[in-house]
C-alpha cells in the first residue's frame, strides 16, 4: 500500500529566456523605484532649503532696508 505520489516531484524545469525576461523585469522595477527614491530625497532637500534665502528687493512687497516706505 502506497501512500506518497511517489514518481517526480519537484517543480518543471524553467525555460532559461523566461527566467532572465523575469530578472530583466525585476532589475527595470528596481531601476525605477531607486529613481523615485533619489526624486523624492532632492524634492525634500529643495523644500528644507527654500526659505533660507534672502528675498529679493525688487520683487518682495516691501523692499529691504534701503526702500523705506513711510506708509507701512
Amino acid at each position: 500500500m502506497c501512500l506518497g505520489g511517489g514518481g517526480g516531484g519537484g517543480a518543471p524545469a524553467v525555460d532559461p529566456d523566461v527566467e532572465i525576461e523575469q530578472e530583466n523585469q525585476e532589475a527595470e522595477e528596481q531601476r525605477k523605484k531607486d529613481k523615485a527614491k533619489q526624486k523624492q530625497l532632492e524634492e525634500t532637500v529643495a523644500r528644507k532649503r527654500g526659505g533660507s534665502g534672502m528675498p529679493s528687493l525688487l520683487t518682495s512687497q516691501a523692499g529691504g532696508i534701503g526702500y523705506y516706505n513711510e506708509t507701512l
